[in-house]
């Protein structure tokens, strides 16, 4: 088949137009129109929260619930009014960018009310709410809302249960267009009760009652699978300790019946809240679990037929209240809010973000939205801005609030085209609009895949640290070889096309040797490894080495310290010529150090060490920014909590001095940690493994300015747990890190990850096992001349053999698919409301084709 660009006539390709840019911008950039008439690169920070925003100023907002009216495109929120007599009153909110604004209040009901809940149906564009009417004998009652610009009118109240009503849920049926009210009925013995609501005009019309729980039930929260176009309650089952319990319901014209209830968790659950994920087409359920001291827990419901049944659950926070939960259907992913009783001070507001992947959910790290305590959460989605609102009483007067939440704020919606050409800030420079063919790939998410598997020792290894000699044109990866008690080895490998071959392993060190590090002195010409040497007294050595074809020589070894020096990185510092050891120096207190070494031929010197912090450092790494001319040292601080750190050094003469650490990582212990510096986009990357996030996998960007450093948002790029034996390298090839780690959660595969840093910022391709074997040690070096990153690891399904796998990274457009423009301005066939064009053949994409 040919390549569709083959059909197109002559100058095509030439269809652009020139704007002026905000902001530098690099060739094929992916640029939104601004209202001045400039070009800005799409972009996306967060997640995060904006301004918090009062809805109702005088105290007492409870009972607090919140709906999106999608033919408006805006907020509805719901409460009690305890600063007017308790009135049933509503109000109505739009939010613009990270903010919300409000109307007026509008009052619906002039008596005390309680239990206020609602919904929108999307066919007759109105609002429901549903409440207990306290003045009127504390009946169920539901009153239709409209909207209309900021503010809201309604029509006559109706009395749906004429006996004492509480707990009441509201949800929408669009397969039935019907509304369906849950509440506990006191006027038949609290059972757990549900009615299907009719919407005409601005009134509502009921059918009969039906019964779900025969039992004593509360805390209803309720939502509409539509999937399987049913209703699905959430509940304390009173009747059966207090456990919670959902039940899956069916609507038929103006009645309603259900499947049997099932018990979700066999302990007391007060309040559990339930959303509808429609893009797995899960139901997901957030709830505190008392038999776990609190817990914030969410599982994953699915339901078949009238039956429902749960996965695993997930925890969220080590004690929560006041839950309430969304769904994102931008990211796809839940949104859940809650009040944190383990922060200080007690019960700040917080919100995480979880993933549903089949019968399990994972969460992100969460986020603070106000530093006071909270109660009444509720959430809802505004699909029009992609925004989360999360409403809420604040502090001790329980004043009503709101604050928007967003997991990307992003100006793809103003798409106009790609750069053809660098633009300097202010200047002007030619942009491919729609119609234009742009040869440039670059926007596409980059993954990697491995070559066929090649053994370099034939017996258990403990790899340790790959180097790239640039003079030599060969990779070299050194271990400790337990087939040969443990010495200290060396291997070079020479890359040919995805395949990789090794000369005889040599030995450079006859002892137990550990914690080896290495770098290449691109000044001497020479491999310098460090090492602790088990041999004498486990002290901190140095060795350089000569690489000459697939052989290594090595010269007479150094003591750079006469203590254990069991974790470490050799960085080389091309303005100084010279190599610095970054090390836990056992000698004193296990401190973070540096040290100078001077190669000369085959040997090496060191100047005096410098502690840049006192006491126990781990995990050390390091690399060198050759744009500020600065080494980078990252470490997991144990004297902090075991926080991910990172600090800065200078090389002056034979010495090394340091800045201030800066913490990356502070939402938990930091592990694996691995680090390189992107020549591209002239920044340090770190990746490594979150203990306070699920123990997941993230990425960060880091800019260095002087004697210090500053990060951006970290990235996700391993949502399962504990991805371990974290490397990183800069691939020049594809202008982009790769990462690679063991994978636990996916038969511990050696895996690897491909990240694009865009300013401070990181995205990452798809992740892809390179190896489906079992793998430790896994590190990464890139061989400029063969243009392939190389990673090596212990294969634990083959003896535990040291073995090697060539890299090869591609973005390759498919012929004839659609791509998208995404949040963070990447293209990718992942839908999304922007469409950037078509692929006419692996390079070029017609613009809006």
């Amino acid at each position: 088949m040919s390549n569709l660009s083959d059909l197109l006539p002559a100058g095509a390709g030439a269809k652009s137009a020139t704007f002026t840019a905000s902001g530098t911008l690099a060739t094929g950039t992916t640029v939104a129109l601004q209202s001045d008439g400039t070009v800005t690169a799409i972009s996306g920070s967060g997640p995060g929260t904006g301004t918090s925003t009062t809805f109702q100023s005088v105290a007492n907002a409870d009972t607090i619930a919140s709906v999106f009216d999608t033919s408006n495109n805006k907020v509805v929120i719901v409460y009690r009014d305890g600063g007017n007599s308790s009135y049933g009153t509503a109000v109505v909110g739009t939010v613009s960018g990270t903010s919300i604004s409000f109307g007026t209040p509008v009052v619906f009901e002039t008596s005390a009310v309680g239990m206020t809940t609602a919904s929108f149906d999307s066919t007759s564009n109105k609002v429901v709410i549903a409440y207990r009417d306290d003045v009127n004998s504390n009946y169920g009652t539901a009153i239709v809302g409209t909207v209309s610009g900021t503010s809201i009118s309604f029509g006559t109240a109706v009395v749906f249960e004429s006996a004492t009503t509480n707990y009441i849920a509201c949800s929408y049926s669009p397969a039935n267009n019907k509304t369906i009210i849950s509440y506990r009925d006191g006027g038949n013995s609290n059972y757990g009760t549900s009615i299907v609501g009719t919407v005409s005009g601005t009134s509502i019309s009921f059918g009969s009652a039906a019964v779900f729980e025969f039992a004593h039930a509360a805390y209803m929260s309720s939502t509409f699978d539509t999937s399987q176009n049913v209703v699905i309650i959430v509940y304390a089952d009173i009747g059966n300790s207090f456990y919670g319990t959902a039940v899956v319901g069916t609507v038929s014209g103006t009645s309603i019946s259900f499947g049997t209830p099932a018990v979700f968790l066999s302990a007391t659950t007060p309040f559990p809240k339930i959303t509808f994920d429609s893009s797995n087409n899960k139901p997901v359920i957030a709830y505190y679990d008392t038999a776990s001291s609190n817990a914030g827990k969410a599982r994953v419901a699915t339901v078949s037929g009238t039956s429902i049944s749960f996965g695993t659950a997930a925890t969220f926070s080590t004690s929560a209240d006041q839950v309430g939960i969304t769904f994102d259907s931008s990211t796809n992913n839940i949104h859940i809010a809650y009040a944190d009783a383990t922060a200080s001070p007690a019960n700040v507001g917080k919100v995480v973000i979880g993933t549903v992947s089949g019968t399990s959910l994972s969460f992100g790290t969460p986020i603070t939205f106000t530093d006071a305590s909270i109660g009444n959460t509720s959430l809802t989605f505004d699909n029009s801005n992609n925004k989360t609102v999360i409403s809420y009483s604040y502090g001790g007067t329980s004043i009503g609030t709101s604050s928007v939440f967003f997991e990307l704020d992003t100006n793809s919606a103003d798409f106009v085209g790609i750069t053809d050409e660098a633009i300097a800030d202010t200047a002007t420079g030619s942009v491919v609009v729609e119609g234009g063919v742009i040869t440039n790939s670059s926007l596409i998410s980059k993954y990697a895949s491995g070559g066929s598997a090649a053994v370099f020792e034939s017996a258990t290894v403990d790899v340790q640290v790959a180097v790239y000699d640039s003079s030599a044109q060969k990779t070299i990866i050194a271990y400790a070889d337990a087939g040969n008690t443990n010495y200290g080895t060396v291997a070079v490998g020479t890359v040919s096309g995805t395949s990789i071959s090794f000369g005889t392993p040599v030995v450079f060190n006859s002892a137990n040797t550990s914690y080896i590090y290495g770098a290449y002195d691109a000044n001497a010409g020479k491999i310098v490894l460090g090492y602790q040497d088990g041999g004498n007294s486990n002290y901190g050595t140095a060795i350089v080495g000569t690489v000459s074809g697939t052989s290594i020589t090595f010269g007479s070894a150094t003591v750079f310290t006469t203590g254990d020096a069991d974790s470490g990185a050799v960085v080389y510092d091309s303005a100084a010529q010279k190599v610095a050891i970054l090390f836990k120096d056992g000698a004193n207190l296990n401190s973070g150090t540096g040290i100078v070494g001077t190669v000369s031929g085959t040997s090496i010197s060191f100047g005096s060490k410098t502690a840049w912090k006192v006491g126990a450092t781990y995990s050390i790494g390091g690399a060198y920014d050759s744009n500020a001319g600065k080494i980078v040292a990252s470490y997991r601080d144990g004297t902090n909590a075991n926080y991910g750190t990172a600090v800065v050094g200078t090389i002056s003469g034979t010495s090394i001095s340091f800045g201030s650490p800066v913490v990356y990582n502070n939402n938990g212990a930091t592990y694996g940690s691995g680090i390189t510096y992107d020549a591209n986009s002239q920044k340090i990357v770190i990746a490594y493994r979150d203990g306070g996030s699920s123990d997941g996998g993230f990425g960060i960007v880091g800019t260095v300015s002087g004697t210090s450093i500053s990060f951006g948002t970290a990235t996700v790029f391993e949502s399962g747990t504990t991805p371990t034996d974290i490397s990183i390298a800069y691939d020049s090839t594809a202008t982009s890190v790769v990462i690679v780690y063991r994978d636990v959660d996916n038969g511990s595969y050696g895996t690897a990850i491909v990240g694009s840093v865009d300013g401070t910022s990181i995205s990452f391709g798809a992740k892809a096992a390179y190896a489906e074997v079992s793998t430790l040690y896994d590190r990464v070096v890139y061989d400029a001349n063969a243009n392939k990153s190389v990673v090596y690891y212990r294969d634990t399904t083959n003896s535990d053999y040291g073995t090697a796998n060539v890299l090869t990274i591609s973005q390759d457009l498919t012929v004839g698919s659609t791509y998208y423009v995404q949040n963070d301005g990447s293209l990718s066939t992942t839908s999304s409301s922007v469409t950037a064009g078509k692929a006419l053949s692996s390079t070029t994409l017609l613009l809006k084709g």
